[in-house]
């Protein structure tokens, strides 16, 4: 069986939420990739996403490290990889490191999820003025993500610029305005 076969139908199972199917056929289907580097970091890369959506972060983990293995510059793990181990306070200085050299692989052509990832990055490193430097690059880029002005709103908070963070989180609001998080927070600093 061809290995591209067993790539989509686990990228189909993952789109449908049937993660365990996806996981199952995924990792069947790696043992066939033969004698291709990037097909095999891809391939990596998405057991990585099934396991992410697992919740087994370890295993996400082990799966991302080894797409980059595959493939050092595989943009979309290094922003992934990087986004998840800062949502999880984990491993910062790593996901610092590969979220640079995505921003530097991506300079020609910049990408506004990508440079989320790096201010979030820095904000959990608690590096606010590199981090608000830039969200406003990613938000400049595209200005109608609640994500990106949120993420916004908290690096100005932490820099002491609040009533510029009540701003951000009303105009994330705007675009998402069920988001019961966003509101708490403007609530909590009006």
């Amino acid at each position: 069986l061809s290995s591209r076969l067993y790539y989509l139908n686990g990228l189909a199972l993952l789109n449908l939420d049937d993660y365990d199917k996806a996981l199952n056929t995924l990792l069947i289907g790696v043992d066939f990739v033969v004698d291709d580097s990037h097909f095999s970091s891809e391939f990596h890369a998405l057991i990585g996403d099934v396991y992410h959506k697992l919740g087994q972060h370890q295993d996400s983990d082990e799966s991302y490290s080894t797409a980059l293995k595959y493939n050092s510059e595989n943009i979309l793990v290094l922003n992934n990889y990087s986004y998840y181990l800062a949502l999880r306070n984990k491993n910062l200085s790593l996901a610092h490191e590969m979220i640079k050299k995505c921003d530097q692989l991506t300079q020609a052509k910049p990408n506004p999820s990508f440079l989320d990832t790096y201010a979030w990055v820095l904000y959990k490193l608690k590096k606010y003025k590199e981090a608000k430097d830039k969200i406003q690059k990613a938000i400049k880029l595209n200005s109608k993500s609640a994500t990106l002005f949120d993420h916004s709103g908290d690096i100005l908070f932490k820099i002491g610029e609040i009533d510029s963070a009540i701003s951000e989180w009303k105009k994330a609001l705007i675009i998402d305005p069920q988001n019961s998080d966003i509101k708490k927070k403007i609530n909590q600093n009006e």
